[in-house]
């Protein structure tokens, strides 16, 4: 009996930050694509804006940007989980991830913790799938 291999992993970066934590901004794993939890940095601008809202669209922006380097589209996220500063906050983010996600509908998960940088007040982490 052959003895079957695992699927080839392909890493996507793409920040210089992501070497500073050991991380790669998402890996694809056969079929799967997992992209880690991401914040709303602006890398055109080089900063991460105040609002929450403003975060939330760019974590998006960013997310599709990994998705599409790895060759998946948002349409394909199967889970997400939203980690929040502010619980105050979800509010002000739920227009938006109706925007994005309303009609994929993915399992989610919301969680309400500091996050690593003390500015950030979202991030979002997904799982892909394309079979």
């Amino acid at each position: 009996m052959a003895k079957k291999t695992a699927p080839k992993r392909t890493l996507i970066q793409l920040s210089d930050s992501e070497a500073k934590y050991s991380m790669s901004r998402a890996l694809v794993q056969g079929d799967f694509c997992f992209v880690s939890g991401t914040l709303g940095y602006d890398y055109a601008k080089g900063e991460l804006p105040q609002s929450v809202a403003q975060q939330t669209l760019n974590t998006f922006t960013n997310i599709q940007s990994a998705l599409k380097a790895a060759g998946f589209e948002l349409g394909h996220t199967v889970r997400v989980q939203y980690t929040v500063a502010n619980r105050d906050d979800v509010a002000k983010i739920l227009p938006i991830l109706e925007k994005f996600y309303g009609k994929i509908r993915p399992a989610a998960t919301m969680v309400i913790a500091d996050l690593v940088d003390p500015k950030g007040k979202i991030e979002i982490e997904v799982t892909a799938y394309k079979g």
